[in-house]
């Protein structure tokens, strides 16, 4: 992977002032909100919401791509691929969602105990995802729950702290969007383009498929690579 200098090291040492921050940021938030009395649900080895589908920057990607060994290279491989098919006939973000959830299973980068084998390096969105609730309510398909249920869970939730109706910290996803918007921007900066999508297929492609030595010769380059591959899909990737 290149990586150990140039643009994409700028981009690495970007994510990392970024993770660093945000770790800080949620464990003073944490700590103030138990503080006055509130609940976080989170601990580790709790992986329900590892269900849902990841989707992060190209440079978080690569700073986890160095992290892998043959065998999260090998489960990585096969996500992509299982995923690859099961978007083929999908355009709206919300089926891909539900599909993710209830076909892809648990995320590819779990150990055998459920917890994250990539943990120092995951991505913002996963550190910033600080739930009010049970983890029961992370693995919940609202599509499937009753109208009372539905309700009383909305009901229950403190609205002055979460991305209602969801029961995740707003501030915190807020604040990791806020810094992947950086990270775009600079990435564009730096290589003229932007790359942003689901991050087995990330993984996938920078692993498999040279993706992050593509990203120095350009964007056609880089959507050459993508199409190859089977990835061409804006559910799954986006360039811009």
């Amino acid at each position: 992977m290149a990586a150990s200098n140039g643009p994409s090291a700028e981009l690495l040492e970007l994510v990392k002032e970024q993770q660093a921050f945000l770790e800080m940021l949620a464990r003073s938030w944490v700590s103030d909100y138990r503080a006055s009395g509130g609940s976080i649900f989170c601990s580790k080895g709790c992986r329900n919401c590892c269900s849902l589908a990841v989707h992060t920057g190209f440079a978080e990607a690569l700073a986890i791509a160095s992290y892998l060994d043959d065998n999260l290279r090998q489960a990585v491989s096969a996500y992509a691929s299982k995923l690859k098919a099961l978007v083929g006939g999908v355009s709206a973000l919300p089926e891909y969602l539900r599909l993710h959830r209830r076909e892809m299973g648990y995320c590819p980068l779990l150990d055998a105990s459920g917890s994250c084998s990539v943990y120092p390096v995951r991505p913002l969105t996963c550190r910033a995802l600080i739930s009010t609730k049970e983890s029961c309510w992370c693995a919940t398909d609202f599509a499937t729950v009753s109208a009372s249920d539905r309700d009383g869970y909305l009901a229950s939730l403190d609205r002055q702290v979460v991305n209602y109706p969801s029961h995740y910290v707003a501030v915190l996803q807020e604040s990791a969007q806020e810094l992947e918007d950086v990270e775009n921007r600079r990435m564009h900066e730096l290589f003229g383009f932007s790359l942003y999508g689901n991050l087995g297929v990330l993984l996938e492609l920078i692993c498999q498929h040279r993706l992050a030595e593509a990203c120095l010769e350009g964007r056609a380059t880089v959507e050459a690579v993508i199409a190859a591959a089977g990835f061409e899909h804006p559910l799954l990737l986006t360039v811009g």
